[in-house]
Parts: C-alpha cells; sequence; structure tokens
C-alpha cells in the first residue's frame, strides 16, 4: 500500500494489496478458529480426565466409611482432592500446562490411596479367606435349618447383623465396629473384632452399654492361633489373649474396643431374640461382589 500511495493518482491500484489483506484476514480467522478448537478440546480433555479422578478419589473416601485404619488412605484423598481442585481452576483459566501437572499429582495421591487400602484389606480380597467365611455362615445356617434354631451372623465389611431361624433370615441390622474393626483378633488390646463361630454365654439386661451379649471369645481355635502367634513372634510377648467380647447397645457409631455396637432400638429385638447357647458367627465379608471393594480394585487393574 505504501509503494502505491506514492505513485501518481491516476496509476494507483490498492486492488492486489486489499486481496492480500483479505487473504491475511481469512488466515487469520482460520488459525483463531483452530486455536478455539484446540483449546476447546484441550478443556474437554482435561475436565474429563479430572471428574475421573473425582469420581475415584470418591469411591476410596466412601471406603473409609468402611474401616478406622485409614489415615495414609485420607490423607492421599486429601491431597489429591486439593490437586485437583486447584487443575480445574487453571483449566478454566486455560492454563493447561499447569493444570495438566497438577492433575499427574492428583493422580499419584489416588494411586498411593488405592495401595493404601488394598494393603489394609487385602485378606478380604484373598480367596481362602472368602472361602473359609463362606464355609462359617453356611454351616451356621444349616445348623440354624436342622435344629430349628436362631443363629446371628455378623458381617464386618457390610457392618450387618443378620438373625437366622431355622435357616431363614429374618431380620438384618446396621451394626458398628471398633477402631480396628476389620481385621481379626488377635490379642488384649489390638482393639479388633475377632471372627470365627461363636456362642452367647452371658445376656446383660443392663450393661455398661444398654444391653448386651457376651459371648464366648476366646474360644479353642482363638487360644491355638494365639499361642502358634507367641511363638512366630507375630504376637507380642506380654500381651493376653483378651476376652469380654460383646454385643450392645450405646449406638452404632460409637468406637467400641473389639466389640459390636447397635442402636438401641435394635439391640432390644437382637436381645430379645437371643437366649444363652444361642450360635454368633462373625466373618469378614459375606461377598465382596457388591461392595466399594470390588470397585476400587477395578479400578486399581486399569
Amino acid at each position: 500500500m505504501a509503494v502505491e500511495a506514492a505513485k501518481f493518482g491516476w496509476f494507483r491500484d490498492y486492488g492486489p494489496s486489499r486481496r492480500e489483506m483479505q487473504t491475511l484476514v481469512a488466515s487469520g480467522r482460520e488459525l483463531l478458529e483452530k486455536i478455539r478448537n484446540l483449546r476447546a478440546t484441550e478443556e474437554k480433555v482435561l475436565t474429563s480426565d479430572i471428574q475421573e479422578c473425582a469420581r475415584q478419589s470418591g469411591l476410596l473416601r466412601q471406603m473409609t466409611e468402611y474401616f478406622n485404619e485409614n489415615g495414609s488412605v485420607r490423607k492421599n484423598i486429601a491431597q489429591a482432592d486439593i490437586r485437583l481442585s486447584e487443575a480445574e481452576i487453571l483449566v478454566r483459566k486455560a492454563e493447561f500446562d499447569k493444570a495438566r501437572a497438577l492433575l499427574e499429582d492428583g493422580r499419584a495421591s489416588i494411586a498411593a490411596a488405592q495401595e493404601a487400602a488394598a494393603k489394609l484389606l487385602s485378606r478380604y480380597l484373598d480367596k481362602g479367606q472368602l472361602a473359609r467365611w463362606k464355609k462359617w455362615a453356611d454351616d451356621t445356617i444349616a445348623d440354624s435349618k436342622a435344629r430349628g434354631s436362631t443363629a446371628f451372623i455378623v458381617s464386618k465389611l457390610e457392618r450387618k447383623l443378620h438373625i437366622y431361624r431355622k435357616g431363614m433370615r429374618m431380620a438384618s441390622f446396621d451394626i458398628g465396629l471398633g477402631r480396628f474393626g476389620l481385621s481379626d483378633k488377635m490379642y488384649s488390646g489390638d482393639e479388633a473384632t475377632p471372627e470365627g463361630r461363636y456362642k452367647i454365654v452371658q445376656k446383660y439386661p443392663n450393661g455398661t452399654f444398654y444391653k448386651a451379649l457376651l459371648i464366648d471369645y476366646p474360644n479353642e481355635e482363638d487360644r491355638q492361633i494365639f499361642a502358634q502367634g507367641k511363638r512366630s513372634g507375630t504376637i507380642p510377648r506380654q500381651a493376653g489373649i483378651g476376652g469380654a467380647i460383646e454385643i450392645h447397645g450405646g449406638g452404632k457409631d460409637s468406637l467400641t474396643r473389639g466389640c459390636v455396637g447397635m442402636e438401641n432400638k435394635d439391640i432390644d429385638a437382637v436381645y430379645e431374640a437371643a437366649a444363652v447357647g444361642t450360635v454368633v458367627t462373625i466373618v469378614g465379608t459375606l461377598s465382596v461382589e457388591d461392595s466399594i471393594l470390588a470397585e476400587v480394585m477395578k479400578f486399581k487393574r486399569q
């Protein structure tokens, strides 16, 4: 245009400059559209990835409601949530590189939480252990049917106490466990809930925690496991085997030291159904197929 402007007026021709400018503007608009599309795609992909990580974090957070041995799990979840929130803000600002870096940090924290959770609950995924628990429950139900008697089955992972009569499930109630309730009790003071087939040996209408049913922990099998643990060194030399394990009231959300806690209105029904000699079978779980564990292990394998 400067060259044309320097010419005598009759000889000026701005057509080529105009066409070149139009081409340049069109190219600029095309480039801008490409940038907008790339930005939209990047935003969509990152947002989707952040949402998936948030879903996984939510599942792990939900899992922490199943057990109290969860310090490392919760710590990593909290770190992941912070990173994901920051990444989401950066995505909206189109700072994609920074957002991607925070997303990767969040993923690392989620992976650490998964590992911590899997380590804590590894025996709930052990086929041999699951088969053992299933056999205990099946034998208890079969015995209830054969004898026409009442039996209780406590499933720790599901947080349920089931009442069976003549082999048929008659009722189910929510329960609470101690600080390390999902672990199998090994010795006094470990705050774990025992697993095995027990019997009610005493009914207390006015116990420390409302009504209570005392079971015969430790039984002979518990004593054998305890002795083996002492010999192998897995149980502290000075530790005792413990006892005084009850199903009692006081609320399912109040932490116990290895007992099974229930709401007072629920222990009323269980207490009424119980008698001295009633079988109480305590298992880790009846099934992991419909539990939060199945979801966690599914995305852990991905």
